[in-house]
């Protein structure tokens, strides 16, 4: 029996690739909330509004980019939707008031939306199906890793006032994503998945029932995270802990960096259910944390133990949504995962309720 490599030059292609994807997503994540209240005399309320109507855009376009994207021709959207990326990135610098910008973020939703669903299509079909859940769990820590220096960059920079340099990262990352992409090989179609024909957009290609219960979960997970990422900006501001909200996103990254490559075997080998009840247990203990009264040691614990819980349970949750429904059927219903397991539905809802 031929035993399937898992870490090759394509899954590590991809893994870059998604991290300077959502790095550029991530870093506007709290550099433009300060960028609004310093710059353009906006409000939170404005804030969770930038962040809600470009996630309702990612979430809008995927269902269509799920269907217009044919099986074979995954490289060829991968490389106009990354190009759409990096248009929009070239355009935050000269946005000047408040309606361009939130224009700005739906477009660049549209784009992302795209973008993601794609890179997720292209990721389950490098990984060897018999190492999906250690797969997912490090090519997730690119995810996870951009969900923490993305925030603390744009933090930083936006606490001293150098709004440009972050939208500099992220057009740099956005480039260099174009190019990376030209060298990425997408596996050629089976000759099942090319007889297979699209039929019309229905329910089932949105939601299937299998898979429901893990997307559901991580859609909650994800709505209580949110709140968390996008005001902690403001928040830290406002109590004088912005060196302290750095250091909680840094000990997220570490804690997951060290903790997900673990669930994802423990997964494999012992089953899912049980390192899932663990992660959320612990996630629901760290945003416990949270609502303590404010003090550099609480935000940095927590940050560590919501790092444990929610940063290693994603890619456990991803595995079992594609392992849950049927061949080639998940490859439609990828778009659970791209709605739910990276919890858009969750950040899209809460910025808006949350303040």
């Amino acid at each position: 029996m031929v035993k399937e490599k898992l870490r090759t030059k394509d899954f590590i292609n991809i893994t870059i690739i998604t991290f300077f994807i959502f790095l550029s997503f991530y870093i506007p994540l709290t550099a433009l909330p300060i960028y609004l209240a310093d710059e353009l005399s906006g409000g939170a309320d404005q804030a969770g509004l930038l962040l809600t109507a470009f996630l309702i855009a990612a979430i809008i376009v995927r269902p269509f980019a799920g269907k217009w994207v044919k099986r074979g021709a995954e490289k060829k959207a991968f490389i106009y939707a990354a190009a759409a990326c990096f248009a929009a990135s070239l355009m935050y610098p000269f946005v000047t008031d408040f309606e361009l910008l939130l224009l700005l973020r739906i477009i660049h939703g549209i784009a992302f939306g795209i973008v993601s669903n794609v890179k997720g299509t292209i990721s389950s079909l490098i990984i060897p199906a018999s190492k999906r859940g250690e797969g997912l769990s490090y090519f997730s820590l690119s995810i996870g890793l951009a969900m923490v220096i993305g925030p603390v960059t744009g933090l930083n920079f936006a606490d001293i006032g150098a709004y440009m340099t972050s939208f500099i990262i992220c057009i740099a990352v956005s480039a260099i994503s174009i190019i990376l992409v030209f060298f990425l090989k997408v596996p050629e179609p089976t000759e099942t998945e090319v007889l297979v024909k699209k039929k019309k957009l229905s329910w089932d290609d949105l939601l299937d029932r299998n898979a429901a219960p893990y997307a559901i979960t991580l859609f909650m997970l994800a709505f209580a995270y949110s709140g968390v990422v996008s005001f902690l900006s403001l928040y830290a501001k406002e109590v004088d802990l912005v060196k302290a909200a750095s250091t909680f996103f840094m000990i997220y990254a570490v804690t997951m960096l060290v903790e997900s490559p673990f669930t994802g075997v423990w997964s494999d080998r012992y089953g899912a259910n049980k390192i899932i009840y663990a992660c959320v247990i612990i996630f629901g203990v760290g945003m416990f944390l949270l609502q303590l009264p404010p003090t550099a040691l609480v935000m940095i614990v927590a940050g560590a133990i919501i790092g444990l819980g929610y940063g290693s349970v994603q890619p456990i949750f991803q595995a079992q949504i594609i392992n849950s429904v049927e061949q080639p059927c998940w490859y439609r219903q990828f778009l659970v995962f791209q709605f739910n397991g990276h919890g858009d539905g969750g950040w899209c809802i809460c910025p808006r309720n949350c303040r």
